[in-house]
């Protein structure tokens, strides 16, 4: 199993993001909602969100643990321009 792609990241809470993930297996492919969890501009812990079962619970929670050095550096640079666009919309709506 190998990840292609990580779009849409997101904050989804104060400390908590989430991007849709490209699986790719053979010639299997599947998006899975990443949730990516936040001390500052530092990843902390990765879990499995929301998917379509295409892979188990199982097999992407072992990629995330196998992984997840270079989860969290792959979205290092993209954590400080999501919570400046959350800090924007939050001040646009209040």
């Amino acid at each position: 199993m190998q990840l292609l792609s990580l779009d849409n990241f997101r904050m989804i809470d104060r400390n908590k993001a989430a991007g849709a993930a490209q699986f790719q297996e053979g010639e299997t492919n599947a998006e899975v909602e990443l949730i990516f969890y936040l001390q500052s501009n530092y990843c902390v812990t990765i879990k499995v969100g929301r998917h379509n079962k295409t892979f188990s619970d199982q097999e992407l929670a072992q990629y995330v643990h196998e992984n997840r050095v270079e989860l969290k550096k792959m979205v290092l640079p993209m954590i400080p321009p999501a919570r400046e666009a959350a800090r924007k919309a939050w001040d646009e709506r209040y």
